[in-house]
């Protein structure tokens, strides 16, 4: 132990010696390790960690699935009812579905919440932080409203007061009374602020509507194979009891760990490979700089060995040095991961999963502490090979008089530059795919133009207004303002937006024709609008007309069709005056088409255009809507006129933020664009070690062949022959390092094939921009250090020998 203390001390007063070198190799460890403590400190949170349920491996998602590809389609509840009746497979079974609620006062607020059967979070095993969950009673139809808080909006809204709990608060249309609190650590379904009873009634076994969401535990001893079998079993059941309703129709049981994070397990193990070459390139970086500085100490090797030193005697100086550099390089990377997840949290998709359980904590801690040793024990081995591996007197004689270094040196610090340039091109040409996918998604045209385009979401509390003929009369009057004021060109309301997701979709026929066997009807999607919505996004109409006065309620049901749903129904005919009949609000009304309008992307870029009918919101108004205004306006000075306008209306009513039209764009594309930003800056920062290696390898070689160099010069050379005889060297280094990496990229990029968009792994493109990059950086890095040699006066360079 004195031994290995004076080590250390010997090996930090070395370091303090030599600043440049300790601060440049301290930063580039730092950058390494704390990038892949960042990283992985998001894998562990996101992937690594179980969920905070009680034992939640044994936990399930159970979707209905259709034959139509849809293998995760939200479940009808008296299909669940029968579910638990048959099931054995499962503990408990719980079922959910979406809610909101307006709560009042002097800050009016709208707050997403979801209805729960009243044993779903006993299914998920969690207690609450204060008070109780739910109780039979509270479902009953005619009990007092009540609800549970999450632990955020129980600090933001009520100043984390425990007199809350008990106490009912008021909300729209009366009063909620608070039952509980949940714990901090409690992961909300689906990002939501609070929690309410679900009631399940008899009269949901008629069959209308798939809208909830199943959670169940497993029985001890049953798996998801066996679930899956059982549940397939009672899905033909009840095919055969309700042919009308269940014919196509099947059940699919998930793990609930991989419904969470399923989507983002392999764009973080893409990044978690990426940041491991940054930080292997980071090590070959240092570890050339270490050769460089053994072969520079060759002589106070063979001097201490001459004294008696043994071989483990003078690896240990280098080994303790190595991990004094890495566990400085670990210390600085700690805090940089510090600042890496408060960057990635901003960065991160708004949806993205378990953001909250991502932290630097002690698990994450030991891990950058094994990276570290990693990194020590990777860059002593070389040195140690390097710096101790000759007799004293055969070290002594190699100390003295040389003129160029070994070529086993120069080939293994050579190799090092090419493993580097190799790394460095593979993660290149994964950012250079990723940027080429997101350019080619954002060229797709949405159907729609989001310039000058706001939104806000409004949701009238059911409460106040119930009534559809109140809700349409809000949805006029809010609209008439807005189209009164100055600055807003066109106003309208719509029930979706698109790019914002899925939304409501249902079955139709088609009047005149042959009904389809059951469960082979066409489906579409669902929208309610009014004229100004198209308008305003300037969907173009392509055939008949959209909305007017004259669809009144009580007249003649109407709709407007996209020109997906037109093509696929009536092929080769006119839809305009056809008739469908809808599985909607009244199944068995004819609705009349009047118009067919352009195709628009609601689930993403890069989703297929699915059919959808638009309502008029007169004829079957919405109590949630959004509000789509064409303004020259400032999002922030139309926020204003608009809540100003909303209090005259309703004053409890709250307006949510206002966004733009590009913004939605722009988050749409955030699964794919989060990835290759990072990836980007992997390459950018392995890009520019491998630009740093090859500049010093060829410095220190510079520096080692100056008399050499001096001789040519002195017999005639000319300083032209010499740069190109330098840059050749560092080239031939990039090259044999390309051409390795291409190799590697051609088998590593096939993992990005569920990341890209009209681009392949194999984009011959990218792959030559990529190498075009590589040389011209290599070319850089290599001629300004022949440059500089070129210009060495001969007898200066002898003299200095």
């Amino acid at each position: 132990m004195g031994a290995l203390i004076q080590d250390l001390r010997y090996a930090a007063r070395t370091l303090r010696k030599s600043p440049g070198f300790t601060l440049v190799a301290v930063l580039t460890l730092a950058l390494g390790i704390g990038a892949t403590t960042a990283i992985f400190s998001v894998v562990d949170g996101v992937l690594l960690r179980p969920l905070p349920y009680a034992a939640p491996d044994r936990l399930v998602v159970v979707w209905e699935s259709n034959r139509r590809g849809a293998l995760h389609n939200v479940v009808n509840p008296g299909n669940f009812l029968d579910w638990q009746e048959r099931a054995r497979s499962f503990a408990d079974m719980g079922i959910f579905t979406w809610a909101g609620l307006t709560l009042t006062g002097d800050r009016p607020e709208h707050v997403q919440g979801v209805a729960v059967s009243t044993n779903l979070l006993g299914v998920l095993g969690v207690h609450p932080l204060l008070g109780r969950t739910f109780v039979a009673a509270d479902a009953d139809s005619g009990g007092p409203r009540t609800i549970v808080l999450s632990y955020g909006l129980w600090a933001r809204r009520f100043g984390a007061d425990t007199a809350v709990v008990g106490r009912s608060v008021a909300v729209a249309g009366g009063f909620a009374r608070v039952v509980g609190v949940m714990p901090p650590f409690f992961r909300p379904l689906f990002h939501e602020d609070y929690w309410e009873p679900f009631r399940l009634t008899p009269q949901m076994r008629q069959r209308s509507g798939r809208y909830t969401v199943v959670v169940a535990r497993l029985n001890d001893g049953v798996g998801v194979p066996q679930a899956q079998a059982e549940m397939t079993v009672i899905a033909h059941g009840l095919e055969r009891d309700y042919p009308k309703f269940n014919t196509g129709w099947g059940a699919t049981v998930v793990p609930l760990t991989e419904q969470v994070v399923g989507e983002a397990r392999r764009p973080l193990l893409v990044l978690l490979g990426a940041v491991t070459m940054v930080l292997l390139i980071a090590c070959a970086n240092v570890g050339n700089l270490l050769l460089a500085r053994a072969a520079a100490r060759k002589r106070e090797v063979a001097v201490r060995s001459a004294l008696g030193a043994s071989r483990g005697r003078l690896g240990r100086l280098w080994v303790v040095e190595c991990l004094l550099l890495s566990g400085t390089g670990a210390a600085l990377g700690v805090v940089f991961a510090s600042w890496g997840v408060a960057l990635l949290r901003v960065l991160a998709p708004s949806g993205a999963p378990r953001l909250d359980d991502v932290s630097v904590d002690g698990r994450v801690l030991a891990f950058t502490a094994g990276v570290a040793l990693f990194s020590a024990l990777l860059l002593a081995v070389a040195t140690v090979r390097s710096a101790a591996g000759r007799e004293p007197a055969g070290a002594l004689r190699a100390a003295e008089g040389r003129v160029t270094s070994g070529r086993a040196a120069r080939r293994f610090r050579g190799g090092l530059v090419a493993a580097q340039v190799s790394l460095a091109l593979v993660l290149l040409v994964g950012a250079g795919l990723l940027v080429r996918s997101l350019a080619r998604l954002l060229a797709v045209d949405p159907g729609f133009d989001p310039a000058h385009v706001a939104t806000t979401h409004i949701a009238l509390p059911e409460l106040t207004y119930p009534q559809p003929d109140r809700q349409a009369a809000f949805w006029n009057q809010l609209l008439e303002r807005l189209r009164a004021r100055p600055g807003i060109q066109v106003a309208g309301v719509v029930t979706f937006l698109p790019l914002a997701g899925l939304g409501a979709a249902t079955g139709f026929t088609v009047v005149g024709q042959p009904p389809p066997a059951p469960g082979r009807g066409p489906t579409t999607d669902i929208r309610i609008a009014d004229p100004g919505f198209f308008r305003a996004m300037r969907i173009p109409l392509l055939r008949g007309r959209l909305f007017t006065s004259a669809d009144a309620p009580g007249a003649t049901e109407v709709a407007v069709v996209n020109e997906t749903l037109a093509r696929r129904t009536w092929p080769g005919e006119d839809p305009i005056g056809k008739r469908v009949k809808v599985s909607w609000a009244h199944p068995d009304a004819e609705v009349t088409i009047v118009g067919v309008v352009g195709d628009v992307r609601y689930q993403g870029l890069d989703a297929i255009v699915r059919p959808a009918l638009y309502y008029d919101v007169d004829q079957e108004p919405s109590s949630e809507m959004n509000v789509v205004l064409r303004s020259t306006a400032m999002p922030a000075a139309l926020a204003g006129e608009l809540r100003a306008i909303v209090r005259e209306l309703d004053a409890e009513l709250p307006v949510a933020e206002v966004t733009t039209m590009h913004e939605t764009v722009a988050e749409s594309t955030l699964s794919r664009r989060f990835p290759m930003q990072l990836l980007a800056l992997f390459a950018g920062l392995a890009l520019l070690l491998a630009a740093i290696g090859i500049y010093g390898v060829l410095a220190y070689t510079v520096r080692l062949r100056t008399r050499e160099i001096g001789v040519r010069l002195a017999l005639g050379a000319r300083p032209e022959s010499v740069v190109r005889m330098i840059v050749a060297t560092g080239l031939a280094y990039v090259l044999a390092g390309v051409a390795v990496g291409g190799v590697i990229a051609l088998t590593a990029s096939s993992v990005l094939r569920g990341l890209l968009y009209g681009t392949g792994p194999a984009d011959a493109a990218t792959y030559l921009v990529v190498t075009v990059l590589l040389v011209a950086v290599a070319l850089l890095a290599s001629w300004l250090p022949a440059r500089r040699v070129a210009k060495v006066d001969p007898v200066v360079a002898l003299r200095s020998e």
